[in-house]
């Protein structure tokens, strides 16, 4: 027998070894080829990821994460982010995983598209695996895999590599914990180091439902007695969290004193980030070509009324199929040991739709930590994975040819007329009905309409190569094979355009406006001022940058330009904006409140930009430094002098409890730099400072000296953020205890004198989470030294 000719085969009687791995090898490399071809503009030259997180947030990370490793420098605390704020603790940073390796071989941007890459090539060889190990055909795991790392939300999900990773791990993680339930304990370190590397990645929150995932597998795939199991999945658990202990310890220090400590701030924002039971539509007939979905929020959050919150789409595209979807019931029908995969897309369904679901409400109040995460939308992965699972097994049950064909040419029926009637006034009606503007509901309809015509072509497709099957027509491995084509160029056709990337120079030019502060202040470094960038909504879009580039790359170049990049750390540029996730509650208050520029030159904001077309006042003019008129852009210097990063206080005021933030910044003499207030249980605090001088003698990220001059005991305040970690010692060693000023900074007491200071950062419980988790390596090495050994006697004897 050919190999050619085992393709499409169950291995229930498997031939030769050499022939099995033949045939298994050639479906590997379909699978490759085809998950490269869809992800080409991933390996292409000259190409970059442009879409949201990609660009404007991830880069900068992992560009002063690779320079400060370059410089063999552990980087602990990230100067250019509002205050300051820990780097390892944020755990996007992802500091400690594998691919980080990467960045020391490839630019920056290219690392991050092989990163992608990578992921998704993982999540299509770890759905072809497992679909083995659960007794699909060859053919069943292939079209399972494809279905999953081509399916919408994997798709849409490449702009942020810590979310699309999870996802994409899960398949090898359900195979490890299959493995683990059918083999020796050795088999625990798989979907242990598996869930470790989600950690080390950042995704805190899809790896505490990993969790809930492997307890819902070991429930209702154990062979053993529950106890036993339960036990395993104690020790893979027990595993996981030790080996990625060096992250989820600095992770915990962030978390406890962070606004997610407090979910009810944030609750509104998880109600906008769930999925519509009317979106779920989306994953049977998706738009074609155009992006319909932002024009739909571009509406949405037009008609947005005071108190609801509307959120952009978490996952651009949730496109599963006809075909997929069909196949899938087919599959949860036919192979009823296959039920888990059934339970965990229902679950995950329910969980998705968030408020208009009723067991996400019950897990917020029941399930410990649960409130704490704000994106339920990130459910429909798992539904993408479970469906994708039982697609391959539906695929197979159509071996026999005793499925029958007509429910597909009926559902392709019904998807034609559903076209013909959207294309009419009655359809363009019924869409306005549900609250859409006369403009979008038009574009909505034709969008709706074109994606119903290719349901239906999708349906027919499927229902003839049934018939096919069922008639015996051609030989069922090519029919098949034709059903597998289908699915592909279904997926593709429909996914495509929901990965964006753009021309690799967007990344590379240097803004008018960083040049402009470089002219004016020389070496651009931490230390020295603070930047208040435009809300990223307001950037003007010049209409020939459009036509030249695109839309999504025309957008980035415009808000580069405009330096609304969440982290300018790329620049070397410290700006008072805040992304990454576990701020303090306090924090968040205040910015949503609003810092005016005189509130913000307290906290050392030297410069701003806004839109030249906004600021008509002429007493601005004089404070013009540069200006970008294709961009209706200006850089202009702070009206207030911002006050400088150290400084003794003229005037200490003390507070016994904690300064509420926005009543400090209503404070007069507070605006004007007359009074700091210091929280401190002493009872007195120094008198104001007489012949005053500090001076900031070394400025690094995790270490700061000031030297100051005293003539009286004074108090020193450096204008960066009060966070755990940090420590201040003076000249001959003696540690002074760091103060909480004017609510958000530090402060420490100084004898009278010439002192230096030195404030000095390490990250909480890293050094404790180190050794948790070289423990846990020698313990996972404990654990495969005998099965190591069990392999090389069996080689022996053999």
């Amino acid at each position: 027998m050919k190999a050619s000719e085992s393709f499409a085969k169950p291995v229930t009687k498997p031939g030769p070894l050499i022939r099995v791995v033949s045939a298994t090898g050639l479906t590997v490399v379909v699978l490759v080829s085809i998950t490269l071809s869809f992800y080409h503009r991933l390996w292409l030259p000259g190409m970059v990821l442009i879409k949201r997180d990609a660009l404007r947030f991830f880069l900068p990370l992992k560009q002063h994460l690779v320079e400060r490793l370059s410089a063999g420098e552990l980087p602990q605390w990230f100067p250019y982010e509002a205050l300051g704020r820990p780097f390892i603790g944020a755990t996007h940073t992802g500091v400690f995983h594998p691919f980080t390796a990467l960045y020391f071989f490839l630019p920056v941007p290219d690392a991050y598209r092989v990163s992608i890459l990578l992921a998704c090539l993982l999540a299509a060889l770890g759905t072809f695996t497992l679909g083995r190990s659960l007794n699909l055909s060859r053919t069943g795991a292939l079209l399972a895999s494809i279905a999953f790392a081509l399916s919408g939300y994997v798709v849409s999900i490449t702009d942020n590599l810590v979310y699309l990773y999870s996802i994409c791990l899960l398949p090898l993680f359900c195979l490890g914990i299959e493995k683990a339930l059918r083999n020796r304990i050795a088999w625990s370190v798989m979907p242990a180091a598996i869930w470790a590397t989600v950690f080390l990645n950042g995704d805190v929150q899809t790896g505490y439902y990993y969790a809930f995932i492997a307890l819902l597998w070991i429930g209702l795939r154990a062979q053993d007695s529950l106890t036993n199991a339960g036990l395993r999945l104690v020790l893979i658990g027990m595993l996981a969290a030790m080996l990625a202990a060096i992250q989820l310890g600095p992770a915990w220090a962030v978390f406890v004193a962070s606004d997610r400590a407090h979910p009810e701030l944030f609750n509104r924002q998880a109600q906008g980030w769930t999925t519509h039971p009317l979106r779920l539509l989306t994953v049977l007939a998706a738009p074609v070509g155009e992006n319909i979905l932002s024009v739909a929020t571009a509406g949405a959050a037009a008609t947005d009324k005071p108190g609801i919150f509307v959120g952009m789409f978490w996952a651009e595209s949730l496109y599963l199929g006809l075909p997929v979807t069909g196949l899938a019931i087919l599959g949860m029908w036919c192979r009823r040991d296959l039920h888990v995969l059934a339970w965990l897309a229902g679950f995950a369904l329910l969980l998705a739709l968030g408020r208009w679901g009723v067991l996400n409400e019950i897990f917020n109040h029941v399930v410990p930590l649960w409130s704490a995460f704000r994106y339920p939308e990130k459910f429909m992965g798992i539904v993408s994975f479970a469906v994708a699972m039982l697609a391959g097994a539906g695929l197979d049950a159509c071996r026999t040819g005793r499925e029958q064909s007509w429910p597909w040419f009926a559902t392709a029926a019904v998807c034609l007329s559903a076209g013909v009637v959207l294309l009419t006034e009655t359809g363009v009606n019924a869409v306005a009905g549900f609250g859409a503007s006369a403009s979008l509901a038009l574009p909505l309809t034709e969008a709706a309409a074109r994606a119903s015509f290719f349901s239906a072509v999708a349906a027919l497709g499927t229902g003839v190569v049934l018939a096919g099957i069922r008639i015996g027509a051609l030989r069922v491995k090519w029919l098949l094979a034709v059903l597998v084509a289908l699915v592909v160029f279904d997926l593709a056709r429909a996914n495509f355009e929901a990965y964006h990337t753009g021309p690799a120079e967007i990344t590379a030019f240097r803004p008018p406006l960083v040049q402009a502060l470089a002219a004016r202040e020389g070496v651009l470094e931490p230390g020295r001022f603070r930047l208040v960038t435009l809300v990223e909504g307001m950037v003007a879009l010049p209409e020939t940058l459009e036509r030249a580039v695109g839309p999504y790359a025309a957008v980035i170049v415009a808000r580069r330009q405009a330096l609304v990049a969440l982290h300018n750390a790329e620049f070397h540029l410290e700006t008072a904006k805040r992304y990454l996730p576990g701020y303090k509650a306090e924090f968040v208050a205040l910015l949503r409140q609003g810092l005016g520029l005189q509130a913000a030159a307290r906290y050392n904001v030297k410069y701003y930009i806004e839109l030249r077309s906004r600021l008509k006042n002429p007493a601005l003019a004089e404070t013009v430094v540069a200006e970008l008129p294709d961009y209706d852009l200006a850089l202009y210097r702070n009206p207030y002098s911002a006050t400088p990063r150290a400084y003794l206080s003229s005037k200490p005021e003390r507070a016994v409890s904690p300064v509420d933030p926005e009543a400090l910044i209503a404070r007069p003499d507070f605006l004007n730099g007359d009074v700091d207030v210091i929280e401190t249980a002493e009872a007195t605090l120094p008198s104001p400072a007489i012949g005053r001088a500090a001076t900031i003698e070394r400025y690094t990220p995790e270490e700061v000296q000031v030297r100051v001059e005293a003539l009286q005991p004074a108090v020193l305040i450096l204008l960066d953020a009060f966070e755990q970690g940090w420590r201040a010692t003076l000249e001959n060693g003696a540690a002074v205890p760091i103060l909480r000023a004017n609510a958000l900074v530090r402060a420490v007491t100084v004898p009278a004198g010439v002192h230096v200071v030195t404030f000095h950062y390490e990250t909480p419980f890293l050094r404790t989470g180190a050794l948790a988790s070289l423990a846990g390596v020698i313990l996972c090495l404990l654990l495969l030294a005998p099965l190591s050994w069990r392999t090389r006697r069996h080689a022996s004897l053999s």
